[in-house]
This record gives C-alpha cells, structure tokens and sequence, in this order.
C-alpha cells in the first residue's frame, strides 16, 4: 500500500492539478491541517527535479497565505476555533504566558518554528492571537517558509537521484521517520514554546 501511494505521488508531479494540491495542502498546513505537504513535495520534486523550485515556490506562497488565515483565526476567532486547535496541541496552559512574555522574541520563535517540520499553524494562531505585529509576522513568515521549502528543493534539485534511491529502497523507514517527525511535533511543540 505504502508502494503504491509513493507511486501514485511520483506519478502524479506531471498532473496539470498537482501544484494547485500541492498549493491547496500547504495552504491549510499553515492554518488548521496537521497533515504537511512533505509527502507530496518529496515525490513531485524526486520525479521533477527541473520543476523543484516552482514545487518549493508553491508551497511557499502557499503556506504564507494559509499564515495569514492562521493568524486570524488567532485574532479573531480563538475563543472558539483558535483554542480548539491550541487545545489539540496542549498549550491551552502556556497561551497566557505567552502574551505577557512573547513580544519581545515571539518574531524569533516564528522563524524558528518556520524552519523546522513542527506544525506551523500553531505559531501562526498563536500570532494572531498574542496580536503580534502583522509586518514582523509577515517578514518571519516568508524568511521561514521560504527557506524551509527552498532547502528541500535545493537537496532535491542536486541530490534528487540518490535520495530517490534511497527512498525508494528504503521506503517504510522513511515514511516511519517522517511520521514520526509529524506525530513527535506534536508533542515536542510543548516543550519549546
């Protein structure tokens, strides 16, 4: 099955639709999905590797919008959406520290978290909801991302062959490390904030 849903990814990166699913996953990564647009980057630029910076500049305006989404969902709806979602993660606790504490390094947690798998649309709610200021927001936002998804298409770009070998032979293992990357975020997320 694992096979299979790697094939069909791979298969999938020359599909006129797939960078606006590309696109459409990111965007919701950045502001409500927990699932990351990772596994769907990953194939579409090992089987494009000529494609891999368009792929990377799509999930980077992609997740930069869904930030903005995020951010308001903080600002304007956190009594009701925003701490469901803050409550998912178990940092209901730690969002009132936050607001006392956070202006003063909150633009160095966006970039931080913009760089790493941890899910980005607990900072980005967060934002919204500390009312973080928006230029500062924006400008963490697109060093974070842009860079995050950069990096990943420069590897691929250069290194696409061996990594699609590597993958490809190695294909439970890596789809176990990248769960476990996702679902440790999860919980590794409380620890930093």
């Amino acid at each position: 099955m694992l096979k299979r849903a790697y094939d069909w990814c791979v298969s999938y990166a020359s599909h006129p639709a797939a960078p606006w699913l590309l696109f459409a996953l990111t965007f919701v990564e950045s502001s409500v999905s927990p699932l990351p647009p990772i596994p769907l980057l990953l194939p579409m630029c090992i089987a494009r590797p000529d494609r891999a910076w368009f792929y990377a500049g799509v999930c980077s305006l992609g997740a930069v919008l869904g930030g903005y989404l995020g951010y308001a969902i903080g600002a304007l709806l956190y009594d009701s959406v925003g701490s469901w979602l803050i409550g998912i993660y178990g940092l209901q606790d730690k969002a009132a520290q936050l607001i006392s504490t956070s202006q003063d390094y909150w633009f160095w947690v966006l970039v931080t978290k913009g760089l790493t798998p941890i899910p980005f649309k607990i900072v980005t709610i967060m934002s919204g909801f500390l009312h973080f200021d928006i230029w500062k927001f924006t400008i963490g936002m697109v060093v974070s991302r842009v860079t995050f998804f950069m990096m990943i298409a420069l590897a691929l770009r250069f290194y696409g062959d061996d990594i699609r070998i590597f993958i490809e032979k190695h294909l439970p293992l890596v789809a176990l490390s990248l769960l476990v990357i996702v679902v440790g975020g999860f919980f590794v997320l409380p620890l930093v904030l």
